[in-house]
């Protein structure tokens, strides 16, 4: 597993120089995060009344995203550097950070073989690799949830002490810090958590998590508005985000059609994660005693399915929390595929079809680094967005 991520943080690092071109989102953070180094706080209210005014900026990422704001700024600092490739940078770092969260989930909950399965199909990921080299949210939002996902997995487990709560609370209130989708992931992982603490009638950690929940998210939002100028302006710029997008272009364009073009975006960018993702739901409904892995299974079931609900959203950008879970759940469809198999291999030399499913896997996930390069270096795909996908697979 330390090999894996290991490999998986260099393949990262060194994708990190090979972009030869930025995308309006990476160059509006670049922007803001540059007004507010030079302004402070007077510059991120400036950005808001520009917002608030100019259709053509409402069609970029809003300047309600202090905590990206904050963090590209503050790297610009400390680095002397002002270009898009610093938002990169953190981006980077985020999604290193994230294969270390996988990694712990998978050696805590999953069956040793099912682990080192699915963290090799994340460590090549063609979606996870992509959004790591770029500033975007995207990844910072990815790692905050799955620290979220970790933390409910422990408590499902049956950890004790309200430190975890409180660390809960205090993961999701900084996600929101950084996009205003950040209370989906962290709604669907309250809801588990206290489902589960309301089942052993934990009623004393229901109010810690809820008392720790709902002062996070109030200081977090009240602070974002102080931030912004008002928590009205900020309250309505969040809430007017699904109408602007309504009426963009390029998500009319390039991020809409049938929901079911989300599972598909999957399928081109990773298909035998994909196929294998579907086995590791069929293997959590026979081993459905395992709350654990039921939870990862609705979690990544719940979250995609909101997301194929939301009209032009469907770029695969908009799923990265549930990568993680799904490529855990293709490591346990594989672990119990080739498990089932073993089990029926009796009159057939078992050393050999263990080479054989090992070299599926291995193979499945080098054409997907491979499709990675082809995709986003070769041919500088600078989105996941559905119609780019469709567009590169039919090229």
């Amino acid at each position: 597993m330390a090999a894996i991520v290991c490999v998986a943080a260099v393949l990262r690092l060194v994708n990190l120089v090979n972009v030869n071109s930025r995308t309006p989102d990476e160059r509006v953070y670049t922007y803001q995060a540059k007004t507010w180094l030079d302004s402070g706080q007077a510059g991120i209210r400036s950005l808001v009344e520009e917002y608030k005014n100019d259709a053509d900026t409402r069609l970029y990422p809003p300047p309600t995203r202090v905590g990206m704001i904050h963090a590209v700024g503050t790297l610009m600092r400390l680095t002397g550097r002002t270009d898009e490739s610093v938002g990169a940078r953190i981006s980077c770092v985020a999604s290193i950070g994230s294969l270390v969260v996988v990694a712990l989930i998978g050696m805590r909950f999953l069956p040793g073989w099912a682990a080192l399965a699915g963290m090799m199909f994340y460590a090549v990921l063609p979606a996870e690799l992509a959004i790591a080299r770029r500033t975007w949210t995207d990844a910072l939002v990815e790692l905050i949830g799955l620290m979220l996902i970790w933390i409910v997995c422990e408590v499902t487990r049956g950890v004790r002490g309200r430190g975890w709560f409180i660390a809960f609370a205090v993961a999701g209130s900084v996600g929101i810090l950084f996009k205003e989708s950040m209370p989906v992931p962290y709604g669907l992982c309250a809801l588990w958590m206290l489902v589960a603490l309301a089942r052993r009638r934990e009623w004393g950690n229901v109010a810690a998590l809820v008392g720790a929940s709902a002062i996070g998210m109030g200081v977090a939002v009240l602070w974002l508005g102080v931030q912004v100028g008002s928590l009205g302006d900020y309250l309505a710029i969040v809430l007017a985000i699904p109408k602007v997008n309504a009426g963009n272009a390029y998500a009319l364009e390039y991020a809409s059609g049938p929901a079911y073009l989300m599972l598909m975006g999957f399928w081109i960018i990773a298909p035998m994660t994909s196929l294998l993702g579907v086995a590791g739901l069929l293997a959590v409904w026979r081993m459905r005693r395992e709350r654990v892995l039921v939870w990862l299974a609705f979690f990544a079931v719940a979250y995609i399915g909101i997301a194929m609900a939301m009209p032009h959203f469907i770029n695969l950008r908009y799923v990265g929390n549930t990568f993680g879970p799904v490529c855990l759940l293709a490591g346990l469809g594989c672990w119990w595929l080739i498990s089932t198999g073993w089990e029926w291999m009796e009159a057939v030399d078992r050393r050999a079809f263990a080479v054989v499913a090992i070299g599926i896997v291995m193979g499945g996930a080098v054409a997907d680094y491979l499709r990675f390069q082809r995709y986003f270096v070769r041919d500088e795909m600078v989105d996941l967005s559905i119609k780019m996908l469709l567009d590169e697979r039919g090229q």
